[in-house]
């Protein structure tokens, strides 16, 4: 590929464009940051419009903090000192400019959608786990952003040139034409979804509240509490908003995306659609992509600020600021959208008959159905009342049901339900740790040593040992959870199982990143000319940390199981295995550097118990 004359890599204009990015980000950092706290401020309890509208927020945060501050950086000292990009730092920024443009497309689409629901089906909305589902949403928008984002850096390329063969040429027509139409398509689907779902939410806003069926009790949904017996409020449901608020709001979430389609969404389908169609990535491309998105994360803090709803004065942010430094538990609500009275559905054999009067809704099967037939022992449910003058629906629960109403098997046993385990399953938290430990294989070693990129990086196929190890786990996690389910709610051990994962897979990275090319997965027969004697960080606590890292990490995924078979299969298992792997490698280092290696051999231990490497006499 021939650049275009007017290459992006002009001497002149970026440079001069560094210290205004700069600034902008600072501004930008600091007025987000100030629109989050607003936010807590203002809300005593954490609800799903306001995480999604924080989480978005901090992307803005992200982005400014580290890719655009990253390209003025080095900018300005390509300007100053003659400074250059290197390889991995035109990777990570790629990889980060990437992600939190997707994190940011996809978080308006999903405060658009949140909103539709709310205002289109407001009782489903509020039956609805929605806080747990905004967190779920989060996690997948965070997880999927980072796994197509990456794959430029860890080696696919369908271009004649690497995008960081010359500078740092982040257009997509620099990164080739595959990721280019991927990144489009989900940009454009994105745009379309968000536009719709605002319209469908501004619709039933606008006509529902003042239209002709402004009355209709559709509309209004009652706030319900949950009391235990001595009148202690146990969750709550929220009821509907004002028209006020609910107009404020929807106006809101429509002017976020509107600007973001205006300001990111359109001006990144445009630059895109052109790059690929000239093949070239001009100087105002890259000024585009910039300035836009500096503009609409300046912008979203003001309309923050301009809704009545999240603008708090700077006395109740200090004071916010103050209770989180300080760790103060606040008294609030235990759930969100919660417990209806019982664990929603399973409560009620028929949807919610109601009806309205004088804008006060009585959801007549609390006060009219009885529970005793759902609870078969447990006690019977106290009769609802009702305060007056007040719009809120009352449940009171006897103090044996103190429990949360997200157990829902208290209402389909007869025992009242035993203590819950740990907050995210055994099961979860192990193949997240699985998954993590063999895509981070695959990524580390594509920035370290790329030319030895290949499938088996992931280390999937290991060996037919591995695997059979992995199954047995499995299977016996599975019997004991049918057999013995009390094995498995022990959390202080799996928690303590799941340091180990960490810690074993963070020294694991920690000694492939200090190693740098001369990290392989193969052991080496051969030295090369890049070949050095690493003896630094990691390396100068153990000769073999990567194998330390790995011995630690599985045996911690079986102590997270709780499988006392696998804990001590593994561990034996795993000592043999790295026994006669570090003897058979420190005869090749022994031969690639001589008395050095042996040097270093009887100064630092090899950090597995009792394994000493190979013995050598002289």
């Amino acid at each position: 590929m021939v650049p275009h004359p007017s290459t992006m890599h002009n001497e002149q204009q970026l440079p001069g464009n560094a210290v205004a990015w700069l600034a902008c980000a600072g501004v930008s950092l600091l007025a987000n940051a100030w629109g989050i706290l607003s936010i807590s401020a203002k809300q005593k309890k954490w609800k799903p419009l306001e995480f999604l509208l924080c989480s978005l927020a901090g992307t803005h945060i992200l982005s400014t903090a580290i890719p655009i501050t990253t390209y003025a950086v080095v900018q300005l000292r390509r300007w100053h000192s003659g400074y250059e990009w290197n390889e991995g730092l035109c990777k990570v920024f790629v990889s980060t400019f990437y992600t939190l443009t997707l994190v940011t497309c996809f978080s308006v689409t999903s405060l658009s959608y949140h909103r539709m629901w709310m205002v289109r089906w407001p009782v489903n909305y509020r039956l609805s786990n929605t806080r747990k589902q905004a967190v779920h949403t989060v996690m997948g928008i965070w997880m999927v952003s980072f796994i197509l984002s990456t794959l430029p850096a860890v080696g696919w390329h369908d271009t004649t040139e690497r995008f960081y063969a010359r500078d740092c040429r982040f257009v997509v027509t620099e990164i080739g034409l595959g990721f280019g139409v991927c990144f489009l398509l989900l940009i454009g689907g994105s745009m379309a979804v968000g536009a719709v779902c605002i319209g469908i939410a501004v619709f039933h806003t606008v006509l529902g509240r003042h239209g002709p069926d402004a009355s209709n009790s559709r509309f209004h949904v009652p706030s319900i509490v949950v009391e235990d017996a001595q009148g202690k409020r146990r969750s709550s449901i929220d009821g509907s908003e004002s028209v006020k608020t609910s107009l404020q709001i929807t106006y809101l979430i429509t002017v976020i995306v509107l600007i973001y389609d205006i300001l990111l969404g359109f001006p990144v389908l445009v630059v895109s659609a052109a790059s690929l169609r000239s093949d070239t990535s001009s100087e105002w491309m890259v000024l585009c992509l910039l300035w836009c998105s500096l503009a609409q994360s300046l912008l979203l803090p003001l309309f923050l600020w301009a809704c009545d709803r999240y603008r708090a004065n700077p006395r109740a942010v200090c004071e916010k600021c103050r209770t989180v430094l300080a760790n103060d538990d606040e008294d609030e609500e235990s759930s969100l959208e919660g417990a209806v009275a019982v664990a929603g559905e399973l409560v009620y054999d028929r949807p919610y008959e109601y009806g309205c009067a004088a804008e006060v809704l009585v959801l007549d099967p609390i006060a009219t159905r009885d529970f005793s037939v759902l609870e078969q022992s447990l006690p019977p449910v106290s009769p609802a009342r009702t305060e007056p003058g007040d719009r809120m629906q009352y449940l009171q629960v006897p103090p044996l049901r103190r429990f949360s109403h997200d157990e829902t098997d208290l209402w389909t046993s007869g025992q009242v339900a035993r203590s819950p385990g740990p907050a995210v399953p055994p099961p979860r938290r192990y193949m997240c740790s699985l998954s993590l430990f063999h895509y981070s294989e695959y990524l580390v070693t594509a920035i370290n040593n790329p030319r030895s990129l290949s499938l088996d990086s992931f280390l999937l196929n290991h060996s037919f040992e591995y695997n059979l190890a992995a199954l047995s786990s499995w299977v016996e996690f599975t019997l004991e959870k049918l057999l013995l389910p009390e094995m498995k709610q022990i959390t202080w051990l799996s928690t303590v199982g799941l340091l180990m994962v960490i810690f074993g897979d963070c020294l694991r990275k920690a000694a492939m990143l200090t190693a740098g090319s001369n990290f392989n997965h193969i052991v080496q027969n051969e030295k090369s000319d890049t070949h050095t004697l690493v003896t630094s960080g990691v390396y100068g606590w153990f000769r073999h940390p990567s194998y330390v890292g790995w011995f630690y990490w599985s045996i911690g995924t079986q102590v997270l199981l709780c499988n006392p078979i696998c804990v001590v299969g593994y561990t034996l298992a795993s000592w043999r295995f790295f026994r006669e792997r570090i003897e058979e490698e420190e005869i090749t280092l022994i031969h690639f550097f001589g008395e050095e290696y042996l040097e270093y051999k009887r100064k630092v231990p090899s950090g597995l118990p009792f394994i000493k490497g190979v013995k050598v006499e002289l």
